[in-house]
Order: C-alpha cells, then sequence, then structure tokens
C-alpha cells in the first residue's frame, strides 16, 4: 500500500460522515485566526510553565479539588461547560487548557504524552494541590496514566478514565483498537491526512457523536477547536500511536471511575470498558448506552451523576 493510499484510507475511517465545514463561514475563520477570544461562562485563571509556557485554568467551587483534562482539539471551557456547573456545586473544579489547545500557549515543541504528564505534575505544584482526584477523557486519560508511571500518586486520591485506549493502534491479541482496527501505519496516514486537509478533523468530532449536534452547535465546536493548531493535533496523534500503556494497568492502586460509551460509539465501537475494568483492581465502570465518544456531553446528567457518586 503505497503512502496516499494510507492518507485517504486513514482519513475514510475517521471520517464515516462526510462533513465539510459549511458552518464554518469565512467571517468565523478569520474570527478564530485572528485571534479573538471567544466568550467564556468561567472566569480566566493563568499560570506559568517552568519551561515558560502560560497555561490558562477554570477554578471554580470549593471543596475536594477536581482536576479534569479534556480531549484533543477542544478547550476546558467548552468542552467541560456541561459538566463543570454541576460538579463546582460539590467539589472545587479545576479545568486546565492543555498546551497548544485553547488559551494556554501554542510553543514550538512538546506535543506528546509525556510532556502532557510534566505539565500535569507542575500544576498540582503550583496550585499546591493534594488529595486530588484526576480526571480525564481521552488524550486527557492518556496523560493521567502516564503521569501516574512517572510521578507516582502521592497526590492523588482517585482517578476518572473517560474514553481512553490503552493503545491506539492495532496489535496481534489486542482486541480493542481505536476503530476496531487501526494499524499503525493508517494512524501515521491520518496524522498526515490532518496536515494536509482540516476537515478531517471536523469529520472527527461529528463521528464522535451518538446524536450529530445541529449546525449552530457544530459551529461553535469547531470555533473551538480552531483555537488548536492543526500542527498541533498531528504531532499529538503521532505520539499517541506509539504508546501501549496495557501492561501497567493492573500496577494503579487507587480507586478508579470508567466512563464509556455503549454501543452506539464509533471510535471504540468494541467492548474496551469492559476490558479495562477487568484490568485495573479496585474500578467502577459506567456504560453511556445513549452515547457515541463523548458521553460528557450527550448524557451530562448521568455522566457528572456518576462523578459525584464515585467521589462521594
Amino acid at each position: 500500500m503505497n503512502r496516499r493510499s494510507l492518507m485517504l484510507g486513514a482519513g475514510a475511517l475517521a471520517t464515516s460522515f462526510s462533513f465539510k465545514s459549511k458552518v464554518l463561514s469565512s467571517e468565523t475563520y478569520k474570527y478564530i485566526r485572528g485571534g479573538n477570544k471567544m466568550e467564556s461562562p468561567f472566569k480566566h485563571n493563568y499560570l506559568r510553565l517552568d519551561d515558560g509556557v502560560p497555561i490558562f485554568y477554570i477554578d471554580e467551587g470549593k471543596g475536594k479539588p477536581l482536576v479534569l483534562i479534556h480531549n484533543l482539539m477542544f478547550g476546558a471551557d467548552y468542552f467541560w461547560q456541561k459538566n463543570i456547573p454541576e460538579l463546582s456545586e460539590h467539589f472545587r473544579v479545576i479545568a486546565v487548557d492543555m498546551r497548544g489547545h485553547g488559551f494556554s500557549g501554542k510553543p514550538n515543541s512538546g506535543y506528546n504524552v509525556n510532556q502532557l504528564a510534566s505539565d500535569i505534575n507542575e500544576i498540582l505544584i503550583k496550585l499546591d494541590l493534594d488529595d486530588v482526584v484526576l480526571g480525564g477523557m481521552a488524550i486527557g486519560a492518556l496523560s493521567i496514566l502516564q503521569y501516574l508511571k512517572d510521578f507516582g500518586n502521592d497526590r492523588l486520591s482517585s482517578i476518572i478514565l473517560s474514553e481512553v485506549t490503552p493503545r491506539l493502534v492495532s496489535a496481534p491479541g489486542w482486541d480493542h483498537p481505536t476503530f476496531g482496527d487501526f494499524p499503525q501505519e493508517a494512524a501515521a496516514g491520518f496524522a498526515d491526512s490532518v496536515r494536509a486537509d482540516r476537515d478531517v478533523l471536523n469529520n472527527f468530532v461529528v463521528t464522535g457523536f451518538n446524536q450529530i449536534p445541529n449546525d449552530q452547535i457544530l459551529e461553535e465546536m469547531l470555533i473551538n477547536t480552531y483555537l488548536t493548531p492543526t500542527e498541533v493535533v498531528a504531532e499529538f496523534v503521532d505520539d499517541m500511536a506509539k504508546k501501549d500503556y496495557r501492561d501497567m494497568l493492573s500496577t494503579i492502586n487507587l480507586p478508579t471511575l470508567l466512563l464509556y460509551g455503549g454501543e452506539k460509539n464509533q471510535v471504540f465501537p468494541t467492548s474496551l470498558g469492559q476490558w479495562m475494568q477487568m484490568q485495573i483492581p479496585n474500578s467502577e465502570l459506567v456504560i453511556f448506552n445513549d452515547s457515541g465518544h463523548a458521553p460528557f456531553w450527550e448524557e451530562s446528567n448521568k455522566y457528572n451523576k456518576s462523578i459525584i457518586n464515585f467521589i462521594n
């Protein structure tokens, strides 16, 4: 198979829907690229990492700290908008924009899971957080696994892993790859497809839903994703495709909440959540049968209550 075939195949694999960004008008695109801030319902806070990168974060509520790490492409204020208001009635919710995303800095390097884990460690130290519930979605959850490997769990009381796979790509004996089948070569082709055509990412956003949002909501979502440069996403995809955390899951010794979409999930169409629960001791699994890859959005009430019940 040649390189062009791999790129096209990976793009087709990840884009079950043919959604061109027609809702992104030229005026909207100029708005995004002009660096204008989207309106946010939350107060903007910043800290600076030791390498100089400014990190945006939301800090709402009081009590036990719940730190949330979003998925690839999105920023925290949009991603968690259906979750922070209710969760912050019970906990101190700190939601972070990962480097390269949202309102955080966009340095020339550092777009890999190991760096995200290091960033999380710095954030917990700089905000003087202990007894933390650390939760993440997809790459956000992957960075939590890397954090546990690199820094241990001294600052943590429990973790929440949502819609994450310990291995992105296919391998012999691995029954739960992304999309049901995602060869290493296809992952590289997908990253190249992203670099060639931003609409590949727009389509991927749509693929994540069981019920596709209306055009107005899609426009808002895509505006938020365009705050993350295309190359940032491509570099993260390249790095994620190299990771394999299967062997470390059995070593997790913290209470763990697993949150996964059900049979309508196109990104993880297999029983990945059940497999994860079997690997991680002292883990609790909640399946969202009416959701795809985005239970935090499609079934936000159940998602929030699952977190509240788990922590309490």
